[in-house]
C-alpha cells in the first residue's frame, strides 16, 4: 500500500511539473498584452441622442397614440342593438 502511495504521489509531482515546465514556453509565444485608452468628446454629442430627449419624444409619442386610439373608439352611434 505503502509503494502505490508513493507512486501515485510521485506521478502527480511529475505531472504539476512538467505542466508548470510546459507554461512558461507557451508564455512566450503568446502577443504582448494590448493596451486600448478610448476617449470620447462630450461636445460632440447632437441634441436628439441625448436621453432626456429620447424619453420626452417616447412619451410624446405614447400620448399621441393613447389620443388616437380614444378618437377612433368615439366614433359610430353609441346604440348597441341584439337581434
Amino acid at each position: 500500500m505503502h509503494f502505490i502511495k508513493t507512486m501515485l504521489t510521485s506521478a502527480g509531482m511529475l505531472l504539476v511539473t512538467a505542466s508548470t515546465a510546459m507554461a512558461a514556453p507557451l508564455a512566450l509565444l503568446q502577443d504582448p498584452t494590448i493596451k486600448v485608452e478610448l476617449h470620447t468628446n462630450e461636445a460632440r454629442a447632437v441634441w436628439y441622442t441625448n436621453p432626456m430627449w429620447l424619453a420626452i419624444g417616447g412619451v410624446v409619442l405614447l400620448l399621441f397614440i393613447v389620443l388616437a386610439v380614444v378618437a377612433v373608439r368615439g366614433r359610430g352611434s353609441n346604440t348597441t342593438v341584439v337581434r
